[in-house]
């Protein structure tokens, strides 16, 4: 007599098993994941608002040891403006933001283009930037 082979695999409860931990994982995991990214955003918008303001100010004082020079002239490579601030574009330049902000609309740097919302402001006539992100919900 034969005897028949014992078959090989998983069982329905073993795969179940697998089933329900895998979604109670991803139940946890996702959300968690999404606000990491998030927070990592905001961060990114706090080292660009601060690299602003400290640009807008250092750039400020070359331009008062320049001999406060007149509208349209350019230190180091920055455009200033006639109060003697960086201009809109001057600042990503002075900031060292050029690469990974995005850029695109005069005065505003964007955590990145999918992110429009996610950005500051920056006013050239008074050299400080404005926080357009708020607490971060947005981003």
């Amino acid at each position: 007599m034969h005897m028949p082979k014992r078959q090989r695999g998983f069982t329905l409860l073993e795969l179940t098993t697998v089933v329900a931990i895998a979604g109670t994982l991803s139940a946890v995991a996702l959300p968690r994941y999404a606000d990491t990214i998030r927070s990592a955003r905001v961060a990114k918008m706090d080292v660009a608002r601060h690299a602003v303001n400290e640009a807008a100010q250092v750039y400020h004082l070359k331009w008062m040891l320049a001999g406060s020079p007149a509208a349209g002239s350019v230190l180091d490579e920055v455009q200033m403006n006639a109060n003697g601030y960086p201009t809109s574009a001057g600042i990503v330049v002075a900031a060292g933001l050029a690469e990974g902000y995005d850029t695109r609309v005069a005065g505003v740097i964007a955590a990145d283009a999918q992110h429009p919302e996610c950005s500051l402001a920056y006013l050239p006539d008074t050299g400080t930037s404005v926080n357009r992100y708020g607490d971060g919900a947005g981003c």
